[in-house]
């Protein structure tokens, strides 16, 4: 349908826009040939005016027949766009998290006390991946009074080249004009631009600490803006917990400096069961999974990290695995999908937790002969990159696998292969895909057991004479 008014009223626009004829060449009389419609289009003689001289007499000549056409084209424009509205599903606003009542309290009466009261303050959220972070923060900013009260500049720094283009980025989504884009032209605008009288700003930086730079100049400039009662509230979002004392010392020592903290921490059991059912009830489908398999699913990942992302995607996984061993291939995909029926039971929840949390001896499966090479290799890196941190950037892990790939004479993927290569061994469990935005900035995590990782590398001849080769590559 979207299609047939599409076709339609592009045919009614072009029929009323004259276009300039193109010189044929090497087309003579005798091989031309052409049907009804071809020889109507030949016949149209060339216009000397061009495309915008044509428009602009559109708006110069008001004839009767002109503003007619065109009120027709317009009413024709936008009834096809209710059409369209009416079709597609309307999208719903965001809904307050469950079991996390307590944050979003908080963050609701932190921000309207200081939207009321006019002063300016910053605060510090964090928590690991998947405990709803930025979740429960789009609801705050989409509530009506959080949205007229103040000027919303919503910021993640993942997609930053470097630390000083934030104030590039700030200057952009205030629409602040600076006299150049250097650091020192686009702060002294921004400051200037504070210094002025404006409307309360809501300054949101999610993965703040991705601005990490030298004598970290950029955090401590932008964590004092508060502090000079510039009308700024400004919300850092990161995963450490520690990161302004660690990071930034220099403010604890002043306590107009020093933010508020507001600590998401990992789901618990009763949270992820809470979630869960509601998700289910939601969908009328509350008998989907049996207690006992529900228990042990919500045990596992409050266990292994409290990431509730997680525990929603091994929950599809474990869906999928239920409905293939109920129907096999004896029924087609609609019928399967269609059917309420499928009960997942506890055997199904252990099995797909074992092939993502399994131990050595899955391990030693998995890196067997049906693993590709260039996962391998990628693992191999890994392990090379390991230190004291756990995160490895995957920038940095392109650039080791792409030193081990040439010193064994193997073609390397690209960035963008790696990532997907790096997908596949998230699927398998081996580890898992930190954050957004652009590909070198991104990070990882191995979620297999480093010493049994390395014996079970060690059992193939290449990966051991790679990995007894360390020290050349880091």
């Amino acid at each position: 349908m979207y299609l047939i008014i599409s076709e339609y009223i592009m045919a009614s626009v072009q029929s009323g826009i004259p276009f300039r004829q193109r010189k044929k060449t090497g087309i003579t009389d005798v091989k031309r040939k052409s049907n009804l419609e071809n020889e109507n289009l030949t016949n149209i003689k060339p216009q000397k005016r061009r495309l915008s001289k044509t428009l602009k007499a559109y708006d110069n000549d008001c004839t009767p027949n002109k503003v007619g056409r065109l009120n027709s084209i317009t009413n024709e424009l936008n009834q096809s766009f209710e059409d369209y509205t009416l079709l597609k599903k309307p999208i719903s606003p965001l809904k307050r998290l469950t079991s996390r009542e307590k944050e979003i309290e908080f963050l609701e009466d932190f921000l309207i006390n200081h939207l009321d009261n006019e002063k300016s303050a910053s605060l510090y959220i964090s928590g690991q991946p998947g405990t709803g972070k930025t979740a429960s923060l789009s609801y705050i900013l989409q509530l009506d009074k959080i949205q007229q009260g103040f000027k919303q500049v919503y910021i993640n720094c993942t997609m930053m080249k470097s630390a000083s283009s934030i104030y590039t980025r700030i200057c952009s989504e205030l629409h602040i004009n600076s006299s150049g884009t250097s650091e020192k032209a686009c702060l002294t605008a921004i400051e200037k631009y504070f210094n002025k009288k404006h409307k309360m700003i809501l300054l949101v930086l999610d993965e703040i600490d991705q601005l990490d730079s030298k004598k970290q100049s950029v955090l401590y400039t932008i964590f004092e803006w508060p502090a000079h009662d510039y009308g700024i509230v400004l919300v850092g979002v990161a995963n450490a917990l520690d990161l302004t004392e660690r990071t930034l010392p220099r403010l604890q020592a002043r306590c107009s400096l020093r933010p508020q903290t507001l600590h998401f921490a990992p789901y618990t059991k009763e949270q992820i069961i809470n979630i869960f059912t509601e998700v289910l009830a939601s969908e009328d489908r509350t008998n989907v999974f049996s207690g006992p398999a529900l228990q042990l699913l919500a045990a596992k990942i409050a266990a292994v990290s409290g990431d509730m992302r997680r525990a929603l995607d091994i929950g599809r996984r474990v869906a999928e695995l239920a409905r293939r061993n109920k129907f096999g291939e004896s029924k087609s995909v609609d019928a399967m999908l269609s059917d309420s029926t499928v009960t997942i039971e506890l055997k199904q929840v252990l099995q797909v937790l074992n092939d993502i949390y399994g131990g050595s001896s899955k391990i030693n499966t998995e890196v067997g002969d049906q693993m590709p090479m260039q996962q391998k290799l990628i693992l191999c890196s890994i392990i090379m990159l390991k230190g004291k941190s756990k995160e490895i950037l995957l920038g940095k892990l392109h650039d080791v696998y792409k030193k081990v790939a040439t010193s064994r004479n193997i073609a390397s993927l690209d960035l963008s292969e790696l990532c997907s290569a790096c997908g596949l061994l998230e699927s398998r469990g081996a580890l898992r895909i930190i954050g957004t935005g652009g590909a070198r900035s991104r990070k990882l995590r191995l979620n297999w057991d480093e010493t049994e990782l390395t014996a079970a590398l060690a059992d193939k001849p290449l990966m051991a004479a790679i990995l007894a080769d360390k020290t050349h590559f880091s």
